[in-house]
């Protein structure tokens, strides 16, 4: 296998469509990193999941924090403390920043799930994990100099520094290729299709257009790729990444 990068940032999302946390440490199982999207934000009144890519009215939700304590998940609207996903105020919260009333639940597919009255209907199949490259964001900033293609607007479980010799966005052309993060095996098995969700307002960052439209002119759509662990273990800033020869 060759080096491809080094490690830099590991991100876990305990909460979808909101900022997530950054972390040191993180572990993994074949269905990807422990902890990651484990609740959603719903509509209240209708249980439908939050897309800020394509309802206008949910796009203040990447100003809400989330993070796993001890104690479980916490969540922190602005202008309110961190509250726990089990607090009887967090709806109230959330919904008077949003504008609308609404509300966290776990996914039905999480243990969460089986003790509570409701829950948030799986809007998509949960991915292992999301591998991000500097080379890409590199290029992406290349081809739109005038742009912040910032590596938050892509929301990646893991950012790779990726090594001198990688360049463009590479990691498309890893597809079924083996790879090792650290002490942890697997393989790259899809790309990366993004959404509106990577042009958003976010803290620092300013809606573009243009972040999208150079993915979908220059990678078909296509940014960071997902991959699959093999086995449980433990991934740390600071691991290699390796990629067998294709």
């Amino acid at each position: 296998m060759r080096r491809v990068g080094t490690i830099s940032e590991l991100w876990r999302y305990p909460v979808s469509s909101v900022t997530g946390e950054q972390v040191e440490e993180v572990e993994v199982s074949h269905t990807g990193m422990i902890g990651d999207r484990r609740y959603a934000l719903v509509d209240s009144l209708t249980g439908i999941v939050a897309h800020p890519e394509r309802d206008q009215r949910w796009q203040k939700a990447i100003f809400i924090r989330s993070r796993t304590t001890a104690t479980g998940i916490e969540i922190l609207v602005p202008e309110h403390d961190w509250q726990s996903v089990d607090d009887a105020n967090l709806a109230k919260s959330i919904s008077q920043f949003l504008g609308f009333e609404a509300d966290v639940r776990p996914y039905e597919r999480t243990l969460e799930a089986s003790r509570r009255d409701a829950f948030a209907l799986d809007r998509y199949d949960v991915s292992p994990l999301h591998l991000l490259t500097s080379a890409s964001v590199d290029h992406l900033k290349t081809l739109h100099p005038g742009g912040n293609p910032d590596r938050r607007r892509f929301r990646p479980n893991i950012l790779m520094q990726s090594e001198p010799d990688i360049s463009g966005f590479a990691e498309l052309g890893w597809i079924d290729a083996g790879i090792r993060l650290g002490e942890v095996g697997g393989k790259v098995i899809a790309p990366t299709k993004r959404c509106g969700f990577t042009i958003i307002e976010q803290e620092g960052i300013a809606n573009d257009p243009e972040i999208l439209r150079n993915v979908m002119r220059f990678g078909n759509r296509n940014m960071g790729v997902y991959c699959a662990p093999d086995a449980s273990g433990t991934l740390r800033v600071g691991d290699g990444v390796f990629l067998s020869e294709q």
